[in-house]
Parts: C-alpha cells; sequence; structure tokens
C-alpha cells in the first residue's frame, strides 16, 4: 500500500475506504471501540484530521513509517514528527548542507561531543547548516526545560538515556530554525515529553472511570458528566465510555444521552 496515496482528502470518515481507515487508525487519528452498545467509532475533530492530511502532503512523510503520526493528550491533538522525518523533510529541500555534531555541557562554557557522566547535562546544542548560509544554525537545548518529571520523579526514557533524548530537542529546534516554512509547526515526541508531565501532574485524583463504573442513576451520570468536562480531562475515550453507560441505563433518548452524544460527535 502506498501510505501518501491513500492518505483522505476529505475529514469526514463515511467517505474513507476501509484502507484509508486503517491508516488513519495507524496515525492515531480513528479507533474503533466495541462497547455493549455495539461498535463505536471514535475520529479526532475534523479540522485535525484535515490539517493532518495537509501536513502528510506538505511534508511526504510516511505514517506508516512512523516518520508522522498524531498523538491526543488530554482531548488534544499534535502532530508529531519521528527526528529522522525531520531529517528527510529537510535533505528533500534541496539546502540542507548537514550538522555540526551534537554537544553537551554541564556548565555552558565547556562542550563535549560525548556526554559520560552519570549526571545528567545541563545542555545540548546542535548546528545544522543551510546553503547559502555562512555559519550553522545553532540551536540550545536545556535539561531545566526539556527533561519531564511524572509526580516529582523523572520518566525513564529521560532517566536512562536522558542526554540522547535531549539531544534530539536541540537538534528538531536547529532543524526548524534552518528550514521554518518546511518543519513550522511539528515537534518530535522528546520535545512534547514536558507538557505530557505537566499534564499528569495537574490531573485530579478522580478516577473517572471508576467512578462511572458504580453510576446507575441517569441524574447521577448527568452530574459526573459535567464534573468530567468542566474539569477539562474529557476524552474522546472517556466520552464514548459515557455515551455507552448512558445507553445500559436507559433506552429511551433522554437528555443524558443527547448530551454525551453531542459531546462525543465534538470530539
Amino acid at each position: 500500500m502506498n501510505s501518501l496515496a491513500e492518505i483522505p482528502t476529505t475529514g469526514d470518515a463515511s467517505q474513507w475506504t476501509e484502507s484509508q481507515k486503517a491508516l488513519m487508525e495507524f496515525a492515531g487519528l480513528y479507533k474503533k471501540m466495541h462497547t455493549s452498545n455495539g461498535e463505536q467509532m471514535i475520529l479526532a475533530p475534523r479540522a485535525i484530521v484535515e490539517a493532518f492530511a495537509q501536513t502528510v502532503q506538505r511534508t511526504q512523510l510516511d505514517p506508516i513509517a512512523r516518520q508522522i503520526y498524531c498523538i491526543e493528550r488530554g482531548g488534544k491533538y499534535s502532530i508529531q514528527v519521528g527526528i529522522d522525518g525531520a531529517r528527510l523533510v529537510a535533505q528533500r529541500s534541496g539546502e540542507y548542507a548537514g550538522q555540526r555534531p551534537i554537544q553537551w555541557t554541564a556548565d555552558g562554557i565547556e562542550w563535549v561531543d560525548v556526554w559520560l557522566s552519570k549526571e545528567p547535562p545541563a545542555a545540548a546544542r546542535a548546528g545544522v547548516m543551510r546553503k547559502g548560509f555562512t555559519e550553522p544554525l545553532y540551536a540550545v537545548a536545556t535539561w531545566s526545560s526539556y527533561a519531564p518529571h511524572f509526580n516529582g520523579k523523572l520518566s525513564q526514557m529521560w532517566s536512562q538515556h536522558g542526554s540522547l533524548m535531549l539531544g534530539k530537542c536541540a537538534e528538531m529546534l536547529a532543524l526548524r530554525k534552518a528550514f521554518p516554512m518546511e518543519l513550522s509547526g511539528l515537534y518530535v515526541a522528546e520535545e512534547m515529553d514536558t507538557a505530557t508531565a505537566t499534564q499528569v501532574a495537574s490531573i485530579s485524583s478522580r478516577d473517572w472511570q471508576a467512578e462511572l463504573k458504580i453510576v446507575d442513576d441517569k441524574a447521577d451520570l448527568r452530574v459526573l458528566f459535567k464534573a468530567c468536562k468542566d474539569s477539562g480531562e474529557m476524552t474522546p475515550a472517556l466520552s464514548a465510555e459515557f455515551m455507552s453507560h448512558a445507553s445500559k441505563l436507559t433506552k429511551d433518548s433522554s437528555i443524558v444521552d443527547a448530551e454525551i452524544v453531542e459531546e462525543a460527535e465534538q470530539k
């Protein structure tokens, strides 16, 4: 299958072929869920789907090769690329002239090509060269700005491969600096880890799924639904679970069902 050829030209999933549905599911924008009320489809907002399709066409990156994909965090979507995909976009521009080796520092004064210390580096820098420019375009990523902490604890990947992760952040910063038209608005996963950590830290202690399972009254379900929505923690998956649970409590179209269905469709 030619992945780029299969990218839908419309955000209307009813017009997609089965191959297009499979591709968009792989890209993180389409998901099938089996509920007690039958199979439900969770789809990212149409604007996100169409923006993703346009970005794929613009960058010519392949979702199947994981060069580009979409990630949902708390109901918000971001288009991400792999660092190899970003390098490929730069190379295809015809203006890419290579890079300087990534370097790390503990004090901002002495920079080294290999990080051997057990302590994390204070910063990493990368330099990208573009034809017609007399000097490389450098970008610096600091540990304090990018290293993600979940509930005060460093994530496993950053704990084990911190210098490599920080180096990727610096390289992507430099690539966007050198190729703003081609890479503007695109980020690698390592750059988004901090946003994920911040979001996790801000999430309340409420377990919405656990609370949903014990609700056996329509009025209580409506209260819980509103509380979840007002908290900003409503996700497409949670919305679908509310809709499924509402169908178990009543077979007729209640206000609860209509409101939840509307929310699910908006997601």
